[in-house]
């Protein structure tokens, strides 16, 4: 993100459902639009990405599908929270660009699960 990259600053839906649309919203106002395809409140959401953002980078290169977070507890009382995306990508060489791609995605996964630790510190409030 240091090298002007957007980054994910809020997520918001429209119901804690399955079935429910919600939105990825990033510093320059890209938005990823996704529906939310399994949760079990405090263990797992799993989403699928229904449409990109018209984003001259990324149009035609790469496809974010779907992510997930799953949340673990652990015997010793901490606490493990993992993401996953998957995606595909239209460039060559895909290997080279791949690199990039993982990066950037685990870029945002970090980010955004520095901030649900924060969340579940009682660091940040909600809004």
């Amino acid at each position: 993100f240091k090298i002007g990259l957007p980054q994910p600053i809020q997520t918001t839906s429209f119901s804690r459902n399955v079935g429910a649309r919600r939105f990825c919203i990033f510093s320059d106002g890209v938005i990823f639009d996704e529906r939310i395809t399994r949760l079990e409140p405090n263990e797992y959401l799993e989403f699928q990405v229904t449409k990109m953002p018209h984003d001259p980078e990324i149009l035609g290169h790469f496809q974010l599908e779907t992510g997930s977070f799953r949340v673990r507890q652990n015997t010793d009382g901490s606490t493990t929270l993992t993401g996953i995306s998957t995606y595909r990508i239209f460039v060559y060489p895909a290997w080279y660009y791949d690199w990039w791609a993982e990066s950037i995605i685990r870029a945002v996964h970090l980010r955004v699960m520095q901030h649900i630790a924060k969340l579940s510190e009682g660091k940040t409030r909600t809004a």
